[in-house]
């Protein structure tokens, strides 16, 4: 007679004798040979499995009843495939990361215990642990006591520690923390923050607790402002507490550590009935080496850089769905008066055009063009606040086709007038809030101008354009007259009405400043006194932030505008580096831009057309060479060409000294016996010298441009006309 006998598909074929003795020898002797081979086997896979190599920043999701889990970057929600099966068709829920041995644990159905997850993610239950006749569903590992917790509402059930570390007494044992009866939550997933041992819950009525694991007291710190089934939570290094709603897939951040409760909408990730979440609590989310991400360029009050949950999108190599002919990356947002544009010679901010002003009451016409269809969300901050509220929503979930489309804007009315921001998110994912990630498409912000009615706007060189003004600080000296001892670019747009000039916008960049010297930067209105201006309305903004100090200057007559007293004070060249933006490597993003909105009592007649009267000055009390005996301070100025000096000027200066061969009763300012300036204006976003190469080296139709009062080589700056050995590259 031959029986077959399976044990874990090893198959075995028992060969039955008549000798009732013999058999059970021999039927003995094959059961502990196959046991032991299965033992060997098992021990082998573990063995081969052990634990994640890191702690990784992306967060974990394990859904479904047969368990899946997706990876998730919480900055995009971006998610894949990490794992299609767990060697288990049931579900694992309760899931946690362990940072103290780099596992992850959960609770496995399909064997009623306790599990941990190797790197392979296969499953290896841990039997026998389970000292209850339940599955749980809501659990983590805490960092601080090295733990994993489990929860079930109800009588009989409760919260339960199984220790983790290996060398304690109570090293996988299980043990009930309190009972159900006494903390009863209507929770589907914890967390444990990093540092503080307590762990962290929302109910479906959107109520946060915070748990002890002491003896499961637990307190209620208020509403999150979401209500749902939040399957999933994790935390960040930072002490930011993460949950992910089922139905929708919406995850939300709430700042633990600041003491302020309310969620905001972080980024969207996949949605489930089943939901768990992992994730190492001490990884940060980014480790700046993602540079897959397309941020927003609008100053960080609105939501731009990854710290304020800036506006965000997720980019592949196959993406299809953006604004405009391309979109490119960053591992951060750019914050204003940066742009990813600046870093290289890709401008992804095309996809946008607005074809007539907005104007207060009257419908603006916007020109949107999109690769692909995806959902259209924008904004404009229509009250100049600095944010984007809810009510300042022009499109939302427009469904939008590949290719150029009109969209009718409806400006309403009441809106603050002057330079504004709008933002522009499309998406294959709907709902998008003006902050906060999603897994493609692309966001494009832009500088705006609100217009009241009946109101005129004049921009130089244009609204979106700029000029570039550039100084050399060595005057009444040629120096080393490389033209880069400070680089500004600049833009004004001017406010008319049917009785003249009733506001200016200036705007500007400060692009390089080669200069060991001390200067200062400002800018006079030509024709305009400083009675004429309204100060109390006027508004003054470094990199996007407002001044209360006002630029005007006191003690003149003259309409002066000081943006800075010393430009050193707002720039950064960096380690080993004597200049900004004037050497390579040093200092490659632009550390100050600037805006003025100055406001005039009563309309004004003056010519403000142009560049105005931007100068610099010296810095008070900073030497500024050895021909003046004592520091020159604001007593000392550089004009461009012809213009001549403030009221501040000491005019003795004047052909003192040096190549300077001003004659002021003939109109003749700062500029040698041959023509040659100490300042110019170029009417683009000028390649200026590199350190230490006069511009005739970078340059060589200048001189005979200047020379020739602007006759000849009118194209001199131009890009194919400079020597490129000698232009600054960031």
């Amino acid at each position: 007679m031959t029986s077959t006998h399976s044990i874990s598909s090893i198959t075995y074929r028992v060969s039955i004798f008549k000798s009732g003795y013999s058999k059970l020898l021999l039927v003995t002797a094959l059961l502990i040979s196959s046991l032991l081979s299965i033992s060997e086997v098992y021990a082998q896979e573990v063995f081969d499995s052990q634990a994640f190599d890191s702690c990784p920043t992306q967060a974990f999701l394990t859904q479904g009843k047969r368990a899946k889990t997706f990876s998730v970057n919480l900055i995009t929600g971006e998610y894949n495939i990490a794992a299609q099966s767990h060697g288990t068709n049931d579900k694992l829920n309760a899931m946690g990361f362990n940072p103290n041995d780099r596992y992850i644990y959960g609770w496995s159905y399909k064997h009623n215990q306790p599990a941990r997850l190797h790197k392979n993610w296969k499953v290896e239950p841990l039997s026998g642990v389970n000292i209850t006749d339940s599955n749980f569903y809501v659990g983590d590992v805490s960092l601080t006591d090295n733990k994993y917790y489990v929860y079930r509402r109800g009588d009989g059930y409760g919260l339960y520690s199984i220790g983790l570390d290996p060398e304690a007494d109570d090293y996988l044992r299980m043990i009930k923390v309190a009972d159900g009866a006494k903390i009863f939550l209507r929770i589907f997933d914890l967390a444990f923050h990093p540092r503080d041992g307590f762990a962290y819950a929302v109910d479906s009525r959107g109520n946060l607790f915070k748990i002890s694991t002491v003896d499961g007291s637990y307190e209620n710190l208020g509403f999150v402002g979401q209500k749902g089934i939040f399957g999933a939570s994790y935390f960040d290094t930072d002490g930011n507490l993460y949950i992910g709603r089922n139905n929708d897939g919406k995850v939300y951040r709430i700042a633990i550590d600041s003491g302020v409760y309310e969620s905001e909408l972080f980024t969207i990730g996949p949605a489930s009935s089943t939901n768990d979440g992992s994730r190492c609590a001490i990884a940060p989310l980014s480790d700046n080496t993602n540079t897959q991400i397309d941020f927003g360029d609008a100053p960080d009050s609105y939501g731009t850089s990854l710290v304020s949950n800036g506006a965000r999108h997720g980019i592949s190599v196959d993406s299809q769905l953006y604004l405009g002919a391309s979109v490119d990356g960053e591992s951060d947002g750019s914050v204003y008066p940066l742009s990813d544009d600046h870093n290289s010679d890709q401008n992804d901010e095309d996809g946008i055009q607005f074809v007539t002003n907005i104007v207060e009451g009257e419908k603006a016409i916007v020109l949107v063009s999109a690769s692909a269809q995806g959902y259209l969300n924008a904004w404009i901050d229509y009250n100049r606040n600095g944010k984007f509220d809810d009510f300042e929503q022009i499109i939302t979930d427009k469904l939008t086709a590949a290719g150029q489309h009109a969209h009718y804007i409806a400006v309403p009315a009441g809106v603050s007038e002057g330079s504004s921001w709008a933002r522009f998110r499309i998406s294959s994912t709907p709902g998008l809030e003006a902050i906060g990630g999603t897994a493609d498409g692309e966001v494009e912000d832009y500088q705006v101008d609100i217009q009241k009615q009946n109101v005129v706007v004049t921009a130089y060189p244009s609204a979106t354009d700029w000029t570039t003004v550039a100084f050399e600080d060595n005057w009444p000296f040629m120096g080393d007259y490389d033209m880069n001892d400070l680089v500004v670019y600049l833009r004004n747009s001017l406010y008319n009405n049917e009785l003249g000039a009733i506001k200016l916008l200036i705007e500007g960049e400060l692009a390089a400043a080669g200069a060991s010297y001390h200067n200062g930067f400002a800018i006079r209105l030509p024709g305009v006194f400083r009675s004429q201006i309204d100060d109390e309305n006027l508004e003054f903004r470094i990199n996007g932030q407002p001044v209360t100090v006002s630029p005007l200057e006191v003690g003149r007559n003259e309409a002066i505008f000081i943006i800075a007293e010393d430009v050193h004070d707002f720039v950064d060249a960096g380690e080993d580096c004597t200049y900004y933006r004037t050497e390579p490597g040093c200092g490659s993003a632009i550390d100050l831009s600037f805006s003025i909105m100055i406001p005039f009592k009563e309309p004004v007649q003056a010519d403000l057309s142009g560049v105005l009267d931007p100068f610099i000055f010296a810095t008070d009390n900073f030497w500024h060479g050895d021909h003046f005996s004592t520091p020159p301070g604001r007593s000392y100025e550089v004009h461009l060409k012809n213009i001549p000096p403030t009221e501040a000027f000491n005019s003795k200066l004047f052909n003192s000294i040096g190549q300077d061969a001003s004659v002021s009763s003939n109109g003749i300012y700062f500029q040698t016996r041959t023509g040659l300036p100490w300042a110019i204006e170029v009417g683009n976003r000028w390649d200026y010298p590199s350190e230490n190469n006069e511009i005739m080296k970078a340059y060589p139709e200048f001189k005979q441009y200047a020379e020739s009062m602007g006759r000849l080589n009118s194209n001199w700056y131009a890009k194919d006309r400079a020597n490129p050995a000698y232009i600054f590259t960031e």
